[in-house]
């Protein structure tokens, strides 16, 4: 076997793609979660406020520069909003690399939060 031909990043490759995937069906679960959410007139507590603010940066650096955003609605229809972005964006350009598997596993890790109501009052 010559080591040049192998590929050694085949393990990482697999757990990126594996990571995208549970991330693309959890954030799906989590975008309904924030609607009804909203529906309801859930208020974000301070984790949530810090957990939508971080959803806005994440989702500013995938945009271009020069990219105009309103954010307008209350803290749930933003989280719900900025969270439906960032999933349509991931879906359509997945990121690849070490920076795509930290922003995998951030953005899991949050989504988790969310789920289990740490993010409302």
């Amino acid at each position: 076997m010559n080591p040049t031909e192998v590929n050694t990043m085949k393990f990482f490759d697999e757990v990126l793609e594996a990571h995208q995937s549970m991330l693309i069906s959890a954030m799906a679960d989590a975008v309904a979660e924030c609607r009804t959410a909203d529906a309801l007139a859930a208020t974000l507590n301070e984790d949530g406020e810090t957990g939508l603010f971080r959803l806005i940066e994440i989702w500013c650096a995938m945009q271009p520069a020069g990219n105009v955003m309103v954010l307008e609605g209350s803290g749930a229809q933003l989280l719900a909003d900025v969270l439906a972005q960032v999933y349509a964006y991931i879906v359509l350009h997945p990121v690849d690399g070490p920076t795509g598997l930290a922003i995998y596993l951030e953005l899991h890790y949050m989504v988790d939060c969310l789920m289990h109501g740490e993010w409302f009052e």
